[in-house]
């Protein structure tokens, strides 16, 4: 799957959301099959398929703690039965760690947008 086919899915499929790290964040949650809530307790999404040069401004607020993610996206299909909430027009969030084994992974890589 390359970024054309993911804006289609993200186009076609209300369900898919993108959660952007860096290949250390990526490894980690390929190897333990989890998306692991951050310090508030949640797990952030978007939709909006982004430039790893655009990801540290519009998702992580140029925070210094963020700086290098977005390298790297993991495109889901979110389980209906999920809690997700919207916060802003392009930032979602969900309250529990995301075991990847109960959702559709469409894509894990670097970022191709």
């Amino acid at each position: 799957m390359n970024g054309h086919d993911i804006i289609g899915q993200l186009l076609t499929d209300p369900q898919v959301y993108l959660h952007f790290t860096d290949d250390r964040g990526l490894a980690g949650i390929l190897h333990e099959g989890v998306i692991r809530t951050n310090f508030k307790g949640v797990v952030y999404f978007t939709q909006e398929p982004l430039k790893a040069s655009e990801t540290h401004n519009s998702l992580f607020i140029g925070a210094t703690t963020h700086a290098g993610r977005g390298t790297h996206v993991l495109a889901v299909r979110l389980d209906l039965g999920l809690q997700v909430t919207r916060l802003t027009s392009y930032e979602f969030s969900v309250a529990q760690s995301i075991r990847l084994s109960q959702h559709r992974v469409l894509f894990a890589g670097p970022n191709p947008f």
